[in-house]
């Protein structure tokens, strides 16, 4: 510990206030299973473009027009939106986004059915 903190820790544990406040910036601890679901996600977002074929019978029941297509487009968006949780500034605007396209999707195949 350097001789600053040392002091600005001393003169609050006496009651002072320091001459030279010390401004530690603390980072709460990184999210393990959100790093995990953001792996998770890009990796199936970027499964979407190696092997396509296993998405296209899926992706067919909510658009049965152009499957292919909506194959590699939900593999963009599941790749990015991956990416997005993965990163800690990113997580927030990444999970609203997984939320709606969750419920689009939702909604695109309660339409189809």
């Amino acid at each position: 510990m350097t001789r600053r903190k040392r002091r600005a820790a001393q003169a609050l544990v006496t009651g002072r206030e320091p001459k030279n406040p010390v401004v530690i910036q603390a980072r709460g601890a990184d999210s393990l299973p959100a790093r995990l679901l953001g792996v998770a996600l890009a990796g199936t977002g970027a499964a979407h473009f190696t092997a396509p074929r296993a998405f296209d019978g899926l992706t067919a029941k909510a658009f049965p027009r152009g499957t292919r297509q909506w194959t590699y487009r939900n593999g963009a968006t599941e790749l990015l939106l991956g990416l997005a949780i993965v990163y800690h500034r990113t997580r927030v605007l990444g999970s609203v986004g997984l939320f709606a396209y969750t419920a689009w999707l939702g909604g695109q195949l309660a339409r189809r059915r």
